[in-house]
């Protein structure tokens, strides 16, 4: 009875240790899991209750509770910025321009919004509401929407036509 307690016990103290990332990769989608281990360039994940492997060369960031941190993946990183409640993910690239941001409700939620931006820096197509938004607000959607259509990327002619990304609103 004593083992079997032991057992228990151990087994809900390791799930209650376990941690929630989000898993950025290249092609812009993120994934909301548990990272279960990274070994010989693959990356053992649980997604919606699924074990997954993906190859760390497919991965942009893997995003921690406590902060983001990019994956190993050769010679492109992921560049992964917060300045007051945004946070965007786009490979090789600065922000410039920073999102004109306005709630006038009291609405409060976070919404992923993917982002295509060109070699100029500017945001050409704008998607909110992507895996990781919180609310299922159209004013704040169309808010955050709005918001990552105001912002602009540094120039880098030497970049590909369109490029895609993420900017998270947190409201």
């Amino acid at each position: 009875m004593k083992k079997l307690l032991v057992c228990l016990l151990f087994a809900g103290f390791g799930t209650t240790l376990s941690a929630q990332h989000v898993v950025v990769l290249k092609s812009g989608e993120t994934m909301n899991g548990e990272v279960k281990s990274l070994n010989d360039g693959a990356i053992k994940f649980s997604f919606k209750g699924n074990d997954m492997t993906l190859k760390v060369a497919d991965v942009s960031s893997i995003q921690f509770a406590a902060g983001a941190a990019p994956a190993s993946s050769g010679t492109t990183t992921a560049t992964t910025t917060s300045t007051k409640g945004v946070t965007y993910v786009m490979n090789g690239r600065k922000m410039v321009k920073q999102p004109k941001i306005d709630n006038l409700t009291m609405e409060k939620g976070v919404v992923v919004v993917e982002i295509t931006i060109n070699k100029y820096g500017n945001v050409i197509k704008a998607v909110p509401g992507i895996e990781g938004t919180s609310t299922t607000s159209t004013y704040l959607q169309t808010k955050a929407k709005q918001a990552a259509e105001s912002v602009t990327f540094d120039t880098n002619p030497t970049m590909p036509l369109e490029q895609k990304g993420t900017i998270t609103i947190t409201f």
